[in-house]
């Protein structure tokens, strides 16, 4: 069963999965995995038009539901459960949905009236080749994008207003401060230009380099916050990290009408261990009182100045 796993301008780089699950929190964590068997997997690479061929084998198949969140705020406690469901695919920021949002790299390729068309000619073909992930039936697909995919909430939900979202927020202190530990946000920063462009910031690359990297990340988790606020429209429910729970995730799972009927000890065992661990191994800790102890008051300056008012109307609607 080969699968697309990343896309660069118009090359798109396929991999062999053959059997294997799609059962780790995140699709990378799948790819990595296969990369280091013995032997690794096999991969190629093709353009673009191959998506449209292969997903075209297929009719096109909408997702029962979309995840939007706001990074480090722990929206794979959310995801994870839900691969209990029964029959139903749940893909985890996969790079190649990813990268379609991502500023165009080659407009000489393709025009933007044209690349519009063209991508959701491909996310279209990308859904439908998930969903016969293993099988030549479709299954249901929920699709968890990236924190930076939510900046394009008004596009996804343009292509697909009908298929339901929640949106995943938590307190922006805390966000900050597992952000501010490296990765995540901050990896947007290594490149100030790019990041001038992905945000729409009106400003120059010098000075997203000079900025305090507490405020960037303010500055991205407020932005974030806003989009979401003015974007989640009919159809969409706000989930606070501080209501995770059993109950929760039956709600969502209902939401998003798949079948959904764990064991309630096998549920626990998963909102027991550490999300993001591939292993499953790694129990779970809830860092909210560790956070917040460790939160500086730079932190919580930005984050008032920035992410705070946007996070508190969104908490109201939260249940």
């Amino acid at each position: 069963d080969r699968q697309p796993i990343a896309i660069s301008g118009t090359t798109v780089r396929w991999m062999e999965f053959g059997t294997t699950p799609l059962a780790e929190p995140f699709f990378y964590h799948t790819v990595t995995r296969l990369r280091e068997e013995t032997p690794p997997a096999r991969e190629l690479e093709t353009d673009l038009e191959a998506v449209l061929r292969v997903g075209g084998q297929h009719a096109v198949v909408p997702p029962l539901g979309f995840i939007f969140h706001i990074s480090r705020c722990w929206s794979t406690l959310i995801a994870n459960p839900l691969k209990l469901s029964r029959g139903s695919l749940i893909v985890s920021e996969a790079r190649p949905i990813t990268q379609l949002f991502l500023p165009y790299s080659d407009p000489s390729a393709y025009l933007a009236d044209r690349w519009t068309q063209m991508r959701r000619m491909l996310l279209n073909s990308l859904f439908s080749i998930f969903a016969h992930y293993n099988s030549t039936d479709a299954k249901p697909l929920i699709i968890k994008f990236m924190s930076i995919n939510t900046l394009c909430m008004s596009t996804i939900r343009s292509f697909w207003p009908q298929v339901p979202c929640i949106v995943v927020i938590r307190d922006p202190v805390e966000v900050i401060v597992g952000n501010l530990t490296g990765g995540g946000l901050m990896s947007y920063k290594t490149d100030p230009a790019m990041a001038c462009e992905m945000f729409g910031w009106q400003c120059s690359p010098t000075h997203v380099e000079n900025m305090a990297n507490e405020e960037f990340c303010a500055k991205v988790v407020g932005q974030y916050l806003e989009t979401a606020l003015h974007e989640r429209g009919e159809n969409c429910r706000v989930v606070d990290y501080e209501d995770i729970n059993a109950g929760k995730i039956h709600d969502i799972a209902a939401f998003f009408k798949i079948e959904f009927s764990p064991e309630s000890d096998i549920l626990d065992k998963v909102l027991g261990s550490y999300a993001k661990d591939p292993t499953g191994r790694r129990q779970f800790e809830d860092d909210r009182a560790r956070k917040q102890r460790s939160a500086t008051s730079s932190v919580r300056d930005e984050a008032k100045r920035w992410a705070t008012p946007a996070y508190a109307s969104l908490r109201t609607e939260s249940a």
